[in-house]
């Protein structure tokens, strides 16, 4: 009794953790759509980037994000910051 729960349980988290997961493909999209109107791919990449963890990525989306009056959901904010943290940043999802 006591297996199935603890397998009923970890099922149950990871089907949550699955449908929270960011969308790489979705954040690729968006970013292609919009980010690249104001700068290249270079920016991620420069030596003297500012963005040096997870967190000031997500919260440069969130600015880029309201300065173009993209009115994404958090979830499209999300997904941005896993595709660039996937394809340029590398930073450690803790």
């Amino acid at each position: 009794m006591k297996t199935q729960l603890i397998i009923s349980t970890a099922c149950l988290l990871l089907a949550v953790f699955n449908t929270q997961a960011a969308d790489i493909k979705n954040g690729k999209a968006l970013h292609n759509e919009s980010c690249l109107a104001c700068h290249t791919t270079a920016k991620y990449t420069a030596d003297n980037r500012k963005v040096v963890d997870l967190a000031s990525l997500t919260s440069r989306v969130k600015r880029c994000d309201f300065s173009l009056g993209t009115q994404w959901f958090d979830d499209d904010i999300a997904n941005v910051a896993a595709y660039l943290n996937h394809d340029f940043y590398k930073f450690n999802a803790e």
